[in-house]
C-alpha cells in the first residue's frame, strides 16, 4: 500500500470512528433538548459510550473488509454492507445494555442510530469520490495485467478500461497465442500502448518493469501451469483474481467447499426469498400507489398537452417482454408521432424526428415513464430491475448471456439508470444487470431508488 494510500485510508479510519462517537454524544444532547428528564451518568458517560461505540465500530469495519480496495459498481455493495453491519452493531448494543442492565436511554440510543448510518454514508462518499479523483490524477492506481486475450479477457479489459475511477489500469495481455489482431481491435489508434506477451519471460519482465499489482485469469488453464502462476503471485505479492469464462454463471451464487481437503467452487442457484419478495412486493404496491397518487394533477396536465400537441392517444401500449419471457403491455405517455413505426430502437438524440414538441420535454425529464407504476399496480413490473426490452430484440439479438435479464420482474429504475453510462442500447449493458441480478436484495432496490433521484435530472429514456 502506498503512503497516500495508507493516509487516506487512516483518514477514513478516523472518520468513521468520529462519527460513531459524535452520534452518540449528539443523540444525549438531543435527548435533553425535547426531553426534559435527565439521563443517568450525565454526559461523561455518554462520551464513554460514544468512544467505546467508535473503536467497537471501527474495529468490526475493519474485519468485515469495509477498509480495503472496493471496486463494486457505484459502491453499492460497500454501502449495503455498511448499513448492515451498522444495524448489528445497534442490535449487539442494545443486547448488551439489557443484559448488563447499563442506564443507558434506549431512546439515546436510537437518535444515535439514525444519526450514524447518514453520517457514516455521507462520509463514505466523500472519501469514494476522492479516491476517484486521485485515481484520474494517476495517484494509487493499480496495474493489472490479463491472462488471456479472448472474448472474456477483451471484455474485462475494455471495463476497466472505460471506468478509470475503478482504480485499476490495464497494461495489456499475456496471450500464449499472440492473437494481436485480436488486441488491436481494442484500441485500433492506440494499439501500441496495449502490451502483448507470449512467454513466461516477457511476463515476469513486464510485472517487474510496470510494478503489477493485479492479475486476472480469464482463460482456462490446467492445474500445473495455474499452481505455478499462483507460486509466482504468491512470492511476488501479487493480487491474483480469477473472471469466470462462463458467462450465463455469473448471475449464480458461488459456494466454496471441499471433499477430503480437495477444494471446490460450486455454483448454485439462487435461494427464493419468500419473505423479502413479499416485502418487495408490498414496498412496490405502496410506493406507486403514493406515486399515482400525489402526480395525478401533473399527469392529467400532460395528458392534456399530449392532446393538444399531436394527434393520437394519451397512452403509448407496447408489448415488452418480462419475467421468464412472458409478454406483457408496458404503458407510457405518447412521445412520438402516430406514424412513427411501432417497432423500433428507441430514440437516442432530442432531434430525432419521431419526437413530438412535448415529447422533447417529458423525455428529457424522464416523465413519459409515470404511467409504468400502473404496470408496478398490476405486477407485471417492479420498482427496480432491468429494463424491459422489445419483443423482437429479444427473439433476434439475446444469447444465453442476455437472457439472465428475464431471471426477474422489469423495473422502471436499475443500476444502469443511475450510471453515468447511459448511451448504448439496454441490452448493450448487461453487466449492470448481470450485477444486480447476482446481489439482488430488498434493501439494495431502497439504495438504488434513493440515488434515482438525482439521477433523474440527467437521465436518458430507453
Amino acid at each position: 500500500m502506498r503512503p497516500s494510500k495508507k493516509a487516506v485510508c487512516l483518514a477514513e479510519v478516523f472518520t468513521d470512528f468520529f462519527c460513531f462517537f459524535f452520534s452518540v454524544v449528539a443523540a444525549y444532547y438531543l435527548y435533553g433538548k425535547f426531553i426534559t428528564r435527565p439521563l443517568p451518568g450525565g454526559l461523561v458517560c455518554y462520551c464513554q459510550l460514544g468512544l467505546f461505540a467508535g473503536l467497537v465500530g471501527t474495529l468490526t469495519f475493519y474485519f468485515a473488509g469495509l477498509y480495503r480496495h472496493q471496486a463494486s459498481m457505484m459502491n453499492l455493495l460497500e454501502t449495503r454492507r455498511i448499513i448492515k453491519v451498522t444495524l448489528l452493531l445497534f442490535l449487539l448494543l442494545v443486547l448488551y445494555t439489557f443484559s448488563s442492565r447499563a442506564e443507558y436511554s434506549r431512546i439515546t440510543l436510537f437518535l444515535a442510530l439514525t444519526l450514524v448510518i447518514p453520517l457514516l454514508l455521507v462520509g463514505r462518499f466523500v472519501f469514494f469520490k476522492l479516491n476517484q479523483y486521485l485515481y484520474l490524477q494517476g495517484i494509487n492506481i493499480r496495474r493489472v495485467l490479463i491472462y488471456g486475450a479472448g472474448s472474456t479477457g477483451r471484455l474485462l479489459f475494455q471495463s476497466i478500461s472505460n471506468t478509470p475511477k475503478l482504480g485499476y489500469e490495464p497494461i495489456g495481455f499475456f496471450d500464449p497465442e499472440g492473437r494481436e489482431e485480436l488486441v488491436q481491435e481494442l484500441c485500433p489508434q492506440d494499439a501500441d500502448r496495449i502490451l502483448l506477451l507470449t512467454s513466461a519471460g516477457q511476463c515476469v519482465q513486464a510485472i517487474e518493469d510496470y510494478k503489477v499489482q493485479d492479475i486476472f485469469l480469464s482463460t482456462q488453464m490446467n492445474g500445473e501451469e495455474l499452481y505455478t502462476l499462483l507460486a509466482f503471485c504468491r512470492d511476488r505479492q501479487v493480487a491474483f483474481h480469477i473472471v469466470p469464462y462462463l458467462q450465463p454463471l455469473f448471475t449464480e451464487q458461488v459456494e466454496l467447499s471441499s471433499i477430503n481437503g480437495i477444494p471446490l467452487v460450486s455454483f448454485k442457484e439462487q435461494a427464493t426469498e419468500f419473505i423479502e419478495d413479499w416485502l418487495r412486493r408490498g414496498v412496490d404496491l405502496v410506493v406507486s400507489s403514493l406515486f399515482l397518487l400525489g402526480t395525478a394533477p401533473v399527469a392529467l396536465c400532460m395528458a392534456l398537452l399530449i392532446k393538444l400537441d399531436s394527434k393520437g392517444p394519451v397512452l403509448f401500449r407496447q408489448k415488452r417482454i418480462g419475467k421468464d419471457g412472458v409478454p406483457f403491455v408496458i404503458y407510457k405517455f405518447r412521445t412520438m408521432y402516430t406514424d412513427a413505426p411501432i417497432f423500433h430502437n428507441s430514440p437516442t438524440e432530442s432531434t430525432d424526428c419521431r419526437i413530438t414538441r412535448v415529447g422533447k420535454i417529458l423525455r428529457k425529464m424522464s416523465l413519459d415513464e409515470l404511467p409504468q407504476f400502473l404496470n408496478v399496480l398490476e405486477g407485471t413490473m417492479s420498482l427496480v430491475g432491468p429494463r424491459p426490452e422489445m419483443e423482437f430484440i429479444v427473439e433476434n439479438v439475446y444469447n444465453d448471456l442476455y437472457r439472465q435479464r428475464l431471471r426477474v420482474k422489469p423495473g422502471i429504475t436499475g443500476i444502469w439508470q443511475i450510471s453515468a453510462d447511459r448511451t448504448r442500447q439496454i441490452h448493450e449493458d448487461i453487466s449492470y444487470d448481470l450485477f444486480y441480478i447476482a446481489n439482488r436484495s430488498l434493501l439494495l432496490d431502497i439504495l438504488i431508488l434513493i440515488r434515482t433521484i438525482p439521477a433523474l435530472f440527467m437521465m436518458r429514456t430507453h
